[in-house]
């Protein structure tokens, strides 16, 4: 590779590695209330994010509290590595798109809230979840995130169209994400209903 080139891509890199990690940390500290971030103050993606993981709440949140409350013990958890292991699962099919992207953040949101709200946890576990989210994307996910165009692929993925002006094509995209997202709270549930991945 040219020097010129090999730095370029060099330069891309740490982009992607620094919005990536300052994305997920911003949006679970916002999440879960740890610091407020003004909605001036966000990012396209960021408050993509959240529109997307508060729908997603909302739709499935007896689906997440279920989880959180009688699957995974968290009350007796220190190592937040489970949320790496969870990473594996929800990607275990070699299948990747942004609606299974959104539901694993979602996934990490619902148990930093709830390990800062039930659990009183100091604020630095989220900043852990954080970290096991922004690892997994970045070192098994990054040739797709690079060529789904990062951040500014999934904020256009998810932008709010105008019905009457919605193609065909959008739809179908819309629906094919969504699809992902059911899919991955199906693997979610029957991974932790094994109970195998969680045994410490």
């Amino acid at each position: 590779m040219h020097p010129a080139a090999a730095s370029a891509a060099a330069a891309g890199d740490k982009v992607l590695e620094n919005d990536t990690r300052h994305l997920i940390s911003s949006f679970l500290t916002d999440f879960a209330g740890v610091m407020h971030i003004p909605s001036r103050h966000q990012s396209k993606a960021h408050s993509t994010m959240k529109r997307v993981v508060e729908d997603l709440f909302e739709k499935h949140h007896y689906l997440y509290n279920g989880m959180i409350n009688n699957r995974l013990g968290l009350d007796e958890r220190d190592d937040m590595g489970f949320v790496g292991q969870v990473t594996k699962v929800i990607f275990s099919d070699g299948t990747t798109n942004w609606g299974r992207i959104a539901s694993l953040v979602a996934f990490g949101a619902v148990v930093c809230r709830h390990l800062i709200e039930e659990e009183d946890r100091d604020p630095s576990v989220v900043g852990m979840v954080g970290q096991e989210i922004s690892t997994y994307l970045l070192d098994d996910q990054r040739e797709w995130l690079v060529q789904n165009n990062a951040w500014d692929g999934f904020v256009e993925f998810f932008r709010v169209s105008d019905p009457e002006s919605t193609t065909r094509s959008e739809l179908l995209m819309a629906v094919a994400g969504f699809a992902g997202i059911g899919l991955t709270l199906g693997l979610l549930i029957r991974c932790i209903g094994r109970n195998t991945l969680f045994t410490n």
